[in-house]
């Protein structure tokens, strides 16, 4: 079996996904953001990504317990190696590679229950940035740092603010009408909006905070 050839194609599309993210999340952190913790607050803030059929997808594979990065990540690394070893394993038995129409579906629900326990296992062994110290009506009233390129009202971006216990907290941010936020500006947060939106004012205390 050659490992390049067309029928382990969307195997190795998946194995060179979790290598693309890898070096998209070390970009993300060398400019002072987390592109994991940007994903998740967008999945919270989604009625539609948290309720019926696809929340319970979602739940089944771990998405709130560890961050939703590493769920892809282990989905398309389970899914990439299971294919290109089912397909080794045909090959040689049978000298002629298997249908991907087949395989594909197959390696994706394995991929899933192993991402499921995968995570399980590994969840009280990953550092979080929420923590259970702080709920999140104690967010009220902290001096976040705008992490995204810029917000206006109805258009939210990254923010993130450090506890008093030392954790982080990314969250989205968007301003009163007719104000902006930019990169790098501190805004005391006023108030919640939803599960991970929060409404904002530019520090109101410049010479001293």
């Amino acid at each position: 079996m050659h490992l390049f050839s067309g029928y382990n194609s969307p195997y190795l599309f998946a194995i060179s996904l979790v290598i693309f993210i890898g070096l998209l999340e070390i970009i993300s952190l060398i400019f002072g953001s987390l592109l994991s913790g940007a994903l998740d607050a967008h999945i919270s803030d989604s009625d539609f990504l948290t309720t019926g059929n696809t929340g319970q997808v979602l739940h089944y594979l771990n998405i709130g317990r560890i961050p939703s990065l590493i769920v892809l990540c282990l989905l398309a690394g389970y899914f990439g190696l299971l294919g290109i070893l089912l397909q080794h394993g045909w090959v040689t038995l049978w000298q002629t590679p298997l249908s991907n129409l087949l395989l594909a579906p197959v390696c994706l629900i394995i991929a899933g229950v192993a991402v499921h326990y995968t995570g399980r296992a590994i969840a009280p062994w990953l550092p979080t940035d929420e923590t259970s110290a702080i709920t999140e009506n104690d967010f009220i009233g902290k001096m976040a740092i705008v992490t995204g390129h810029s917000a206006s009202a109805g258009r939210p971006c990254e923010g993130k603010f450090t506890d008093e216990f030392g954790q982080t907290h990314y969250l989205l941010l968007e301003p009163e009408d007719g104000k902006a936020f930019n990169k790098g500006d501190k805004v005391l947060i006023i108030c919640q909006i939803s599960p991970s939106r929060y409404l904002a004012e530019l520090n109101p205390w410049p010479n001293h905070l």
